[in-house]
Order: C-alpha cells, then structure tokens, then sequence
C-alpha cells in the first residue's frame, strides 16, 4: 500500500513505518471529513435560500379567481355535463 501511494522513507531507512502512513492516512482522513461537513452545510445553505427565494416569488404571483355568469357559455357546458 505505501508503495500504490508513492511514500518514499526517510534518508537512512530501509523502509517507510505503517505507523507514519497511517498517521499521514489520518491527517489526511480528518481534514477531508472536515471539509466535507463544510461543503455540505454550503449546499444545504445555498439550498435552503433558494427555497425561499421560490416561496418568495410565488407568493407574489397570486391568482384572482373570480365567480362564472351563471348565464355565460362555459357554465352552461359544464352543466350538461354532469
């Protein structure tokens, strides 16, 4: 394994300790847990401020509804059908 990751030993030893790589392993393991955590509260941030931007939008945009004539073309059809 330390070979596939290129860890090369220190001057004067034959061979790199598993003890240093896994040390370096959990550096590395803990930094890209951190960032990780990061990013995904970003994302959750950024989405959850476009949701309200949504909400935002269409709660401006209402529609008016307003009563048939009774009499008009469209109320009539309507009625033959049921």
């Amino acid at each position: 394994m330390v070979l596939y990751f290129g860890l090369n030993p220190k001057t004067g030893e034959k061979d790199v300790p598993t003890s240093h790589f896994f040390m370096l392993w959990f550096e590395f393991c803990t930094d890209f847990k951190a960032r990780w955590k990061k990013e995904n509260k970003n994302i959750s941030k950024e989405l959850k401020e476009a949701q309200l931007s949504i909400k935002r939008l269409t709660a401006e945009k209402k529609v008016e509804t307003r009563r048939a004539n009774p009499n008009c073309l469209k109320e009539r059809l309507r009625q033959k059908e049921v």
